[in-house]
C-alpha cells in the first residue's frame, strides 16, 4: 500500500513517507508521540476564538473555508516553475479574493516579500499534509485514514501577525473526502508521472482578516516529528521545524 505524500509545513515529507505503508503510520505514530513526550492531558491547542481571524463557520467572498483550502492545496502543488516555494516568489499564482500564505519545507527557513491588495483576506497554512494514491488497489477510505494519521506528526502550528500570536485551534483543521487530482508535468513530486490520481489533504487553515495598508510581517511555523526509515528498514524519529517569514506590503 504505497502512497506519495507531500507535507507542507512540511511539504517536507515527500521524502520520509514515500512508500510508507499505512500500518507504519498507524503502529508507529504512538511511539513517535511517546518518544517526543508530545502527548499531554487537556486540549492540544487553544480556543479558536482569536483576534484577526474569520470564524470557520463564516464564508469569505461567498465560499467556505473548505472551498478555499482545496484551492490553496492546488496552488501549493503547482508545477515547479509556477510554485511559490520552488520559485521563491510568494506572489506567483495569486490575484484572487484571498491571498495564500504557506509554510515551508520541514527543517528549512524562508523569508519572502509579498504585495497584497488592500481589503484582501489571507489564508494562512502553518502545516498539514497532501497525499495521493500510487497503487491501483488502494481504497479512498485507506488514503483518507492515512492522511489523517499524518496530521499527528505536526504538533505545534503557529501563526504570528505583527508580533501577535494567532492561536490555531482544533476547528482550524480541514480535511477532505478523496478527490481526483491531475498530477501536472514538471511536478514537485520528484518527477512522478503526470495523470489522474486519487488525492486527499488535511491541514490547519486559518482565514485572516484583511490587514491595514502598510508594512506587516506574518510568521508561519510548525514543529514536526519526522519518521525516517534507515537502510535496514528501521524507523527513527527526528524533530524539525519549518519556519516561513513573510514581509508584506499592503497597498
Amino acid at each position: 500500500m504505497n502512497k506519495r505524500i507531500a507535507m507542507s509545513a512540511a511539504l517536507a515529507a515527500t521524502l520520509a513517507m514515500v512508500g510508507a505503508p499505512t500500518a507504519f503510520a498507524q503502529d508507529d505514530a504512538e511511539a513517535a508521540a511517546a518518544e517526543s513526550s508530545a502527548e499531554e492531558e487537556g486540549p492540544l491547542f487553544p480556543s479558536m476564538e482569536h483576534f484577526g481571524a474569520v470564524n470557520v463557520a463564516e464564508e469569505t467572498a461567498g465560499r467556505t473555508i473548505e472551498d478555499w483550502a482545496r484551492e490553496m492545496i492546488l496552488w501549493m502543488n503547482a508545477p515547479i516553475d509556477q510554485n511559490a516555494l520552488e520559485t521563491g516568489d510568494c506572489n506567483i499564482g495569486q490575484g484572487g479574493d484571498v491571498f495564500f500564505l504557506q509554510n515551508t519545507w520541514l527543517g528549512t527557513t524562508i523569508v519572502e516579500q509579498c504585495t497584497i491588495p488592500a481589503g484582501t483576506n489571507i489564508l494562512a497554512f502553518p502545516g498539514g499534509g497532501f497525499g495521493f494514491n500510487t497503487e491501483p488497489d488502494e481504497t479512498p477510505e485507506g488514503l483518507k485514514a492515512f492522511g489523517r494519521q499524518m496530521g499527528q506528526f505536526f504538533n505545534d502550528p503557529k501563526i504570528i501577525v505583527d508580533g501577535k500570536s494567532v492561536p490555531v485551534g482544533p476547528s482550524a483543521w480541514v480535511d477532505t473526502e478523496p478527490f481526483d487530482y491531475e498530477v501536472p508535468e514538471n511536478n514537485i513530486f520528484g518527477g512522478y508521472p503526470p495523470g489522474t490520481v486519487t488525492a486527499h489533504y488535511g491541514g490547519w487553515f486559518v482565514m485572516l482578516e484583511p490587514l491595514e495598508v502598510g508594512e506587516h510581517t506574518i510568521i508561519l511555523a510548525d514543529d514536526s516529528i519526522n519518521p525516517v526509515r534507515d537502510a535496514d528498514g528501521n524507523v527513527h524519529y527526528t524533530e524539525g521545524t519549518a519556519y516561513a517569514a513573510y514581509e508584506i506590503t499592503v497597498e
